[in-house]
């Protein structure tokens, strides 16, 4: 959605995009395990579900409204950026652009890394903006809605962009010059002469020592301003932009948003790591974001637990399950389901009692473990209540319930 008044624009979501992710679905049959690290009972991206929208944060951006810390964001902007160049080299084609190359993504992580150095903004949050204003897209086209918003992060007339125009051959680099990207990223993290950057959004808001002042940052990033009640999904521009956010650092990289920009901004806090939302919505919410059975938009599907030592509570269970002490990956597949055992990790979003239990290793999949015991998939998902409708996001190594 556009807006011409310029001084409320930063920043702006482009056609198509909207502040969401290019989709990439996996069938229920053929979604792979996630590896968990067990060694140092942290869960970097590679052991999160990329596809999975965590929770709908409302509020004002405060880790007491629900917001993770910093401690809780992907542990590695190593693994963050892997698990988004699979979005990056497709997403191009949307505007009839070629998409973008291994070496221009080669070269946009040294330059998001280079001024990350140089800002001292983090760099997960300079990837996470990325994603959320172009799905890295370095020919992106610029937008001019009474503000000139060109290149990867749509910055505040900026200077870099490899494409002046809309899908016109003659404005278009390719490939995009090293120094054009570099510039594209300064531009948004930096800021430029006629408007501010990350940089001096989080100084405002803040600064880098409060994790708040990253998530109003963004809020400011996409429409120039928090609204009165300081509400991160009230006010302008794309309303579940802050939301959007807050997931992308958490591992979310594709799939369907549980954000509806309708009802965002009634909610004062959030679902995340089990705790409910304190908000409330008197309208109706998308069918393609979030469930009749769930009209505030905020997801029951819970995220991977910040710290495997703490227990969990399901959002669909009263019953508090216990995890236990880390131990190394199981590396071989377990012949059959037994007890919990200090072997393997118990998957924390399992119900209690439970009957049986089978550790996931390399190669599984909900199908094939349905199939193994001759349970439906029903039971499965209702046996392990973290698991998403898609079944997309089992872990490496855990222990899940099989008969109950």
């Amino acid at each position: 959605m556009y807006f011409t008044l310029p001084l409320l624009l930063a920043a702006g979501s482009l056609p198509l995009i909207s502040g969401a992710p290019v989709a990439y679905s996996h069938s229920r049959a053929s979604a792979g395990v996630v590896q968990v690290d067990q060694a140092t009972s942290s869960h970097s991206l590679s052991g999160r579900s990329s596809n999975l929208y965590a929770a709908v944060f409302g509020g004002s951006g405060l880790v007491s409204d629900g917001w993770p810390a910093i401690s809780n964001w992907v542990s590695s902007f190593d693994d963050m950026f892997d698990a988004n160049k699979e979005i990056m080299g497709s997403s191009c084609s949307q505007w009839g652009v070629p998409d973008t190359t291994e070496a221009e993504m080669a070269t946009m992580k040294t330059a998001i890394n280079k001024i990350a150095g140089e800002s001292g903004v983090d760099a997960r949050f300079i990837l996470a903006i990325i994603m959320q204003e172009s799905n890295g897209c370095v020919r992106v086209h610029t937008t001019n809605n009474g503000v000139v918003n060109p290149g990867l992060m749509q910055s505040h007339n900026g200077k870099g962009s490899c494409n002046t125009g809309i899908s016109s051959p003659e404005n278009v680099q390719n490939p995009c010059p090293e120094s054009e990207i570099e510039q594209m990223i300064r531009d948004g993290t930096m800021g430029t002469t006629e408007g501010d950057g990350l940089q001096q959004l989080i100084e405002a808001n803040g600064g880098t020592g409060d994790v708040t002042a990253y998530y109003k940052a963004a809020r400011c990033y996409n429409s120039g301003s928090i609204a009165s009640g300081g509400n991160l999904g009230a006010g302008i521009a794309t309303h579940c932009y802050a939301s959007d956010i807050a997931n992308r650092l958490l591992g979310w990289a594709s799939g369907t948003s549980s954000c509806n920009d309708g009802t965002i901004s009634t909610l004062t806090g959030s679902n995340w790591s089990g705790s409910s939302s304190s908000g409330s919505s008197s309208s109706s919410s998308s069918p393609t974001t979030t469930s009749s059975a769930n009209p505030t938009g905020v997801t029951t599907i819970l995220p991977e637990p910040a710290a495997p030592t703490t227990t969990a509570t399901s959002t669909t269970s009263s019953t508090v399950v216990p995890t236990t002490t880390p131990v190394a990956a199981i590396q071989t597949p377990a012949a059959t389901a037994a007890t919990p055992t200090s072997g393997a990790e118990l998957y924390p979003y399992t119900i209690s009692p439970c009957q049986e239990y089978y550790t996931i290793v390399e190669g599984d999949y909900c199908r094939k473990v349905e199939v193994q015991f001759g349970i439906t998939a029903a039971q499965l998902q209702a046996w392990n209540t973290g698991l998403d409708d898609s079944c997309t996001n089992l872990w490496k190594g855990y222990q899940y319930c099989v008969k109950a």
